[in-house]
Parts: structure tokens; C-alpha cells; sequence
């Protein structure tokens, strides 16, 4: 990127002033790439007002400290007001060139064409208010001051330099974290209210329902898109076959083949027709809930099956189970029952069981409600927190 060469020279008296903090040097401290600003220029618009302030106000009281030095190194008569002019000017010339870059990079040839010309028109008009560079440059404290000038713009370019990259990496996660959120929306069904890294998914087939609750490891971007290969997978597969273990080896043979070697699934699967049958398989997940009503018990089910995604071409097994009406499976994931209080203890199975127990009269939504709520009040939510409610009326 080019700037304007004009500068303004040291050897007439009264020929710059702090207008003229030099366009150099203003241009040079607030150099941010206008070719980045042209493509990330949404960054302004979408920092708070709050961030934008603090901005402006950090910009305007880093090149208000040049007027102080300019004014050792060019004390004038009347030098309280010579102080104040210097000081307002240089951080007022600094917040415009900052503004420019942020808001506006397009338009920063006229910034400094406009800065130059008033510096050269009225600088005539200042007076004593003038900064005569010839006497600065005459001295050796006024080179010092111009070094210090020249370290402030080292300093603050560096400074920028971080900011910009800490920022630009700051909106990168926004808008995967977004993109993120756009997938789970849609791929997660009504069913689900809240949903983070988990997925949970319902599917009629004829006669039978199949519904299944996944965790994918990570969040962001990645475990979206895994997210929707396993979606895919498992309604791919499900229109010719719905057997638990024949989905889970087909699914693990597809993601295994797809993801990264630190990426996995687990999952835990029901399926429930027309017989007294729960058909389940649980691929490294939390054992599913079995609310018994004729007894007013709550069992595991669970299969001995590693996560999706570890070992290519793993046998996998599943089960069934006497599913009788007003029996309820509860499927959830490990970020519900590892909530933990103030005493490092888990929430864990055991208390999700009592609720269970003592809820299973209430409607599925309110069960459903009522666990997540006692969980969240138990201790800290540190992971997504899933529930899927299967009840056989």
C-alpha cells in the first residue's frame, strides 16, 4: 500500500503545526492493510458501541501524549493554551484516522489529502500555536522528542498489529459458532429445545419409531458437520434396514472412514413398534433408563459397544426388553449427569433415577423440564445437556 509522499519541511519556521503532526505520521501508526479492511470491514459494524468508544478514546489519548512532547521540544508563549491545542489536536487527528480505517478504509487518500491541506493553509493562521520543526530539529532534546515520536508509532503499530489479529481471530470463532448454530438448527428436530454438541433425532418407520441421542465430540464447526454425516448416515440406513446393530456397523464403517482419528460419536438408539419390545444398543453413551410402571423401578440398558468413529469394521450388538405401557426410556447425555456442585460431587445416574420415579406420572415435557431444571440447580452446567423421553402409551 502507498501513502502520499508529501511531507511538510523543517527549515521554514512557521510551516507545520500540530494539524500537521504530520500525515506521515498519523498514516503510518494507524496502518492496518486496506485490502484486510475491505474484506473484514463488517468488523466495525458488528462491535458494540461500548467497544467502539473504548476504541476511539484508547486511539485519542495515545497521540494526545505527542502534544506534550512537542511542546517540550517547542515551548511558546502563553503555554497553557499551547499545551491544550496540541494535545486536543493530536488525539482529535489520530481518532480521524483511526475512524477512517475502521469505518471507511476507502476513504483514507482523502483523509490524508484533506490533512495535508490544512495543514499547509493554516498553519500560516496559527501564530504561536504554530510548532516551528527547525527549532526542534536544532537541539538535542528535540531530537530526543522526535525519537520518542517515532517510538510512540513503533509502539502503537505493533500494538494495532496485535489487535488486529487477536480480533480477527475473535470474529472467525463468532461466525463459527454461528455457522455451528445455523447447522443444528437444521438438523435437530422440534423435539429439542436446547442443543449444543448433541444431537437427537426421531424417525417413523411404518409402524415402529426409532429415535436416537448422539454425542458428538468437540463443538464449533466440525462436530456440526459430523453432526450432519451422522444424520445422514442413519436416515440413509433406516430406509431399508432399522436393526440397531446392523445401523450402528454401518454407521461406525462410514464415520470411521470420514473423520479426523481424535473425532467420535457416541450413541444410544430405541426402537419401539407394534409388540411389547424395546429394541436399544448404546455405542459407548450413558446406559439408557428403563422406568418399569408395574413396579415403579428404573434399570440400565446397556451393550457393550465401543463409541463410532474408533475402530474400523467393529462388530456391534444390541438388545430388546419387555417395554409394557406407561414404561418410559430415558435417554441423555454425560453433560446432565456430570453438573457438579461446589464440593467437586457429580449429579450423576442415581439422582436422574429418583426424578424419573418420582415425576413419571407428569407428561413428558414436564419430566423432561423437571430433570434438566434439578440438574442445573444441583451444581455448574459444564456440557451440553441432552434428554430424549420415550414413553409406551
Amino acid at each position: 500500500m502507498h501513502h502520499h509522499s508529501e511531507r511538510i519541511p523543517a527549515r521554514r519556521a512557521h510551516d507545520s503545526s500540530v494539524l500537521l503532526l504530520s500525515p506521515l505520521f498519523f498514516y503510518h501508526a494507524l496502518s492496518m492493510r486496506l485490502t484486510y479492511f475491505a474484506s473484514s470491514g463488517r468488523i466495525w459494524d458488528r462491535m458494540p458501541w461500548e467497544a467502539r468508544l473504548q476504541f476511539l478514546r484508547a486511539v485519542f489519548f495515545t497521540f494526545s501524549g505527542v502534544g506534550f512532547l512537542l511542546d517540550l521540544a517547542n515551548p511558546r508563549p502563553g503555554r497553557a493554551v499551547h499545551i491544550v491545542f496540541l494535545v486536543c489536536m493530536g488525539g482529535a487527528i489520530g481518532v480521524a484516522y483511526g475512524f477512517c480505517f475502521m469505518r471507511a478504509p476507502k476513504l483514507l487518500p482523502v483523509l490524508v489529502a484533506v490533512h495535508v491541506v490544512l495543514a499547509l493553509v493554516l498553519t500560516p493562521h496559527l501564530g504561536s500555536l504554530a510548532v516551528d520543526w527547525a527549532q526542534v530539529t536544532s537541539t538535542a532534546a528535540g531530537l530526543d522528542e522526535i525519537g520518542c515520536l517515532f517510538a510512540i508509532l513503533l509502539g502503537y503499530v505493533f500494538f494495532v498489529r496485535f489487535v488486529r489479529k487477536q480480533g480477527l481471530r475473535y470474529f472467525r470463532v463468532q461466525t463459527e459458532i454461528e455457522l455451528a448454530e445455523q447447522i443444528h438448527r437444521s438438523l435437530v428436530p422440534a423435539i429439542v429445545r436446547e442443543m449444543g454438541g448433541d444431537l437427537v433425532d426421531l424417525v417413523q418407520d411404518g409402524s415402529k419409531w426409532i429415535g436416537y441421542l448422539a454425542d458428538v465430540s468437540g463443538h464449533g464447526v466440525p462436530s456440526g458437520v459430523l453432526m450432519a454425516m451422522v444424520k445422514s448416515a442413519v436416515r440413509m440406513r433406516l430406509a431399508t434396514s432399522s436393526e440397531p446393530q446392523v445401523l450402528l456397523e454401518d454407521l461406525n464403517r462410514v464415520i470411521s472412514e470420514l473423520i479426523a482419528a481424535e473425532m467420535f460419536v457416541t450413541l444410544a438408539f430405541v426402537s419401539l413398534g407394534k409388540s411389547n419390545d424395546l429394541h436399544f444398543a448404546t455405542a459407548g453413551h450413558l446406559p439408557i433408563l428403563h422406568f418399569r410402571s408395574a413396579t415403579g423401578s428404573v434399570c440400565e440398558l446397556s451393550t457393550p459397544n465401543p463409541p463410532i468413529g474408533i475402530f474400523k469394521g467393529q462388530k456391534f450388538a444390541s438388545s430388546h426388553v419387555e417395554f409394557s405401557s406407561g414404561d418410559i426410556a430415558v435417554l441423555l447425555t454425560d453433560g446432565l449427569t456430570e453438573a457438579a456442585n461446589e464440593n467437586d460431587e457429580e449429579y450423576g445416574l442415581e439422582r436422574v433415577k429418583q426424578q424419573v420415579t418420582k415425576h413419571s406420572k407428569q407428561s413428558l415435557k414436564v419430566l423432561c423440564e423437571m430433570l434438566l431444571a434439578e440438574a442445573r440447580k444441583f451444581g455448574k452446567q459444564m456440557d451440553d445437556q441432552s434428554v430424549l423421553l420415550v414413553r409406551r402409551l
